[in-house]
């Protein structure tokens, strides 16, 4: 703020002096220039005060005076002080000459005075009276930027173009804006608008600086830059699905993201796949993605943004790509973005929505991406993905989807990894204790108190438990039988041959990806039968407990596992071989390229 008070008040000073300088010597009157009365749609007052203002001005006795009025705008001048027209006398050329650096006055509408001088600041002390002088004179041929639009060596980079080349485009589309504004039918439509509503010719002054998007608008500027990066992120090329996902996730499994990537590369390049985060950073895990797969960060590039610009920019991009599908993924930013875009984006591409379980609150209401999304968005949308059969069925009936409209609602089963570790025998040394696995979040849905209360029932049986808390900071009391092993990146990282039995006590939950990865191990799972679970988990290969079961009834099932440690294996080796026979990733590629890369198969219906 002192800095900008002291050039200005340095300028004021040095135009008084220049003032002096350069006041023209008695005798060099000068001749009144031609003029006549040009129309323009801003009606005959202002034409007749252009006029005037002509026929005050003086040319031919000082060459400076001359190359200023030679690119003189009075209409641009007057607009931008209107109180001027009362000054009828006034010589406009001679009033910029000696107060143009003070007030930042324009003589053309390509000029701009504060500008020029943010960009040169050394021509506010050049030889000659007036910057517009130094930059008439030799900045202009000099490439020195002059323009008032904002960020032109920022675009030159995006557009690929040198900043000269961008001024020639700017002044070419201006002069044009102006002119029809001027004397074009745009003009007159305005002046009849005024006609009915006196307000709009108060907004005459706009013809001094019309706003050419993105130049202008500095959000729209820092859109489109954000919107390159993601682009230059990801090597400047289309693609044929884009995942859009919140955040990489917790976990070493494919999850649905891992397994749809995987799944399509047989069909399209593994760079024809763009993952974009859009609303946290953090470490993909390895092998979620074939290589060649290409992430973006896109939360990262936007964090400068407001989020109605965010939002707004990821539609762009995802519509730039003109990929055969998008696949939204709990992306925050997007669901946002929906909520006022979503018909022009849907309008051109295949949007797909994954709905996995609701959340609870602690109160006990529930809350999730579906509840909030899935009626206001379904009519737009190409599709909807869900990982279990028991979420389908419970949007179908809730929102009573009609028959017609079934076929954009899809089940996508996970599939089962073979490769996973099988152990097909029960750990057997003398003396041993059974070890019992547990492993999740810690947090409400993941119930780790029931977890402990059952190791409390069991003093004679050791748990060991891998994961960390999401959610919840709560200090738990553990058990002595209870052995905390922190997290861990992958199921193959646990020593999975040193468990009798897995214990899982989810509260709520569509098809785990961490009971389809046991399942295939031949440990037998004691687990809460609840939501989706129960496409895992059945009385005839595992040990499935009630939803509202208290502790006593998960250590009756643990009991019973270990008490038949042949008979438990055997029906464990079952549910490996009904999950390997269910949830093939050949099942699942076949579906997911119908799907997907198929735009007959689900169309956008509009509503």
């Amino acid at each position: 703020m002192r800095s900008g008070l002291k050039l200005y008040r340095g300028l004021r000073r040095r135009a008084g002096r220049l003032r002096a300088r350069w006041a023209p010597k008695r005798g060099q009157v000068g001749r009144t220039p031609d003029a006549s009365l040009e129309p323009t749609t801003l009606g005959p007052a202002l034409d007749e005060a252009v006029l005037n203002a002509k026929r005050q001005m003086r040319i031919g006795a000082d060459p400076d005076y001359d190359l200023v009025y030679d690119n003189f705008d009075v209409m641009h001048y007057l607009l931008q002080t209107p109180r001027l027209i009362e000054r009828p006398r006034l010589d406009l050329v001679k009033h910029f000459l000696e107060t143009g650096v003070e007030l930042m006055r324009s003589p053309d509408i390509h000029f701009s005075m504060p500008a020029y001088l943010e960009r040169h600041p050394e021509r506010a002390q050049g030889r000659e009276r007036s910057p517009y002088l130094e930059w008439l004179k030799r900045g202009r041929a000099a490439g020195e930027i002059a323009d008032p639009a904002p960020a032109i060596p920022e675009m030159a980079r995006l557009l690929g173009l040198e900043p000269a080349e961008v001024v020639d485009l700017l002044v070419a589309r201006r002069t044009d804006v102006v002119e029809r504004l001027r004397t074009g039918e745009l003009g007159e439509m305005v002046a009849r608008a005024a006609e009915l509503e006196p307000l709009i010719a108060r907004a005459a002054v706009r013809c001094t600086r019309p706003r050419l998007l993105p130049f202008g608008h500095p959000p729209a500027l820092e859109q489109i830059s954000v919107i390159h990066a993601a682009h230059e992120a990801a090597g400047l090329r289309r693609a044929r699905l884009i995942l859009v996902i919140n955040r990489p996730r917790w976990g070493g499994g494919r999850r649905l993201e891992g397994h749809l990537a995987h799944a399509l590369v047989p069909v399209i390049s593994p760079d024809d796949v763009v993952v974009i985060y859009t609303d946290g950073t953090g470490t993909t895990a390895e092998g979620r993605f074939p290589d060649g797969v290409r992430e973006i960060d896109f939360g990262g590039l936007a964090s400068r943004l407001v989020p109605e610009d965010a939002e707004a920019a990821l539609v762009v991009l995802l519509r730039t790509f003109r990929a055969d599908a998008i696949v939204n993924i709990n992306s925050a930013t997007l669901y946002r973005a929906l909520q006022s875009l979503g018909r022009a984006l849907t309008a051109s591409e295949r949007l797909f929505l994954c709905f996995f379980c609701n959340e609870r609150t602690p109160e006990g209401a529930w809350t999730g991406w579906s509840l909030r999304y899935f009626y206001r968005l379904f009519e737009q949308l190409a599709g909807v993905i869900t990982d279990s059969d028991f979420l389908a069925q419970q949007l179908r009936e809730t929102y009573r989807v009609p028959e017609s409209h079934l076929d954009r609602m899809h089940v996508m089963r996970a599939p089962v990894d073979p490769s996973l570790p099988f152990v097909a025998e029960s750990p057997a040394a003398p003396d041993r204790r059974p070890q019992v696995f547990w492993a999740g979040r810690w947090d409400r849905q993941k119930r780790p108190a029931l977890l402990l209360q059952v190791a409390r029932l069991m003093p004679d049986v050791d748990f060991r438990i891998w994961g960390e808390s999401v959610m919840d900071r709560r200090h738990w009391t553990i058990p002595p039988n209870v052995a905390l092993a922190g997290s861990y990146g992958h199921i193959s990282d646990i020593p999975l041959a040193e468990a009798d039995a897995w214990l899982y006590t989810s509260s709520w939950d569509g098809v785990p990806t961490q009971l389809l990865e046991v399942a295939v191990t031949g440990i037998p799972i004691v687990g809460t039968l609840v939501g989706g679970t129960g496409e895992v988990l059945s009385e005839a290969d595992a040990w499935p407990v009630g939803e509202t079961a208290q502790a006593e009834a998960y250590v009756d099932a643990i009991r019973a596992v270990l008490a038949d440690p042949a008979d438990s294996r055997r029906r464990a080796a079952e549910l490996r071989d009904r999950m390997l026979s269910e949830r093939t990733e050949k099942a699942f590629a076949a579906h997911a390229a119908e799907i997907l890369l198929n735009p007959d198969r689900s169309a956008v219906r509009a509503g």
